[in-house]
């Protein structure tokens, strides 16, 4: 079985295909202006590397956040065409999940808490098995209760590392910022083989809030409402 997996929810563009071994193929460009134009071919790149084609694939994941909104939208959209072009079924797996997996991958034990950096001030992170997001100062007033201690990775802890570290919490390094694209290509395939999947029209990105763009426009409409 055959699972391709495409991430761009953070600061790259990644495809890996996944198969009952494990990943076969990845490739992975650093960016956060250019997933348009860089994901379908890194697709194609990877299913050379694999000497594989689409007609081999049996479903197509995506990471669909949260993270940067144009780079989601981007990733769920290209998973979804291809998906939709072959009539194969659709995995959505998160940024959360991917980073937590990754980190867990690389030997962190106890408590891990994923953090993903929003932007305008916010960060999303996954604790005790529930999702959510704001202020940093949010998220280590939630730490502080738990009365636990643990490890924070991904990109959100790196930038607000002053505010979440100590007390027993530790910053993991900048190798696991983003979601790794192996790791989207490994939850998906266990996931698959579970017969978790989705029609891809199903598919949809985890944005969390609004756009920037939406906030924006929106705090600029009111704005000029009220003196109007």
């Amino acid at each position: 079985m055959m699972v391709l997996a495409l991430e761009s929810a953070g600061g790259s563009a990644g495809v890996a295909l996944a198969g009952d071994e494990g990943v076969v193929a990845e490739a992975t460009v650093h960016t956060s202006r250019r997933h348009v134009e860089l994901l379908h071919p890194l697709v194609a790149e990877v299913l050379l590397l694999a000497g594989a084609s689409v007609a081999d694939l049996d479903a197509v994941a995506a990471d669909v956040g949260p993270g940067l909104f144009t780079g989601i939208r981007v990733g769920v959209s290209a998973a979804k065409a291809i998906a939709m072009a072959r009539a194969l079924p659709a995995v959505g797996v998160t940024s959360l999940q991917a980073i937590e997996a990754a980190a867990r991958d690389a030997g962190a034990g106890g408590v891990v808490v994923p953090v993903v950096d929003l932007r305008r001030g916010e960060v999303a992170w996954s604790l005790s098995g529930e999702v959510a997001f704001g202020p940093a100062a949010r998220l280590a007033a939630a730490l502080g209760a738990t009365g636990e201690a643990g490890v924070l990775v991904g990109g959100g802890a790196l930038r607000y590392a002053d505010e979440l570290g100590g007390g027993g919490w530790e910053v993991a390094g900048p190798s696991l910022s983003s979601a790794p694209v192996a790791s989207v290509a490994v939850l998906a395939h266990a996931a698959v083989s579970k017969g978790a999947t989705l029609d891809p029209a199903r598919l949809v990105p985890c944005y969390l809030r609004e756009a920037d763009a939406r906030i924006n426009w929106t705090t600029r409409h009111d704005g000029s409402r009220k003196g109007g």
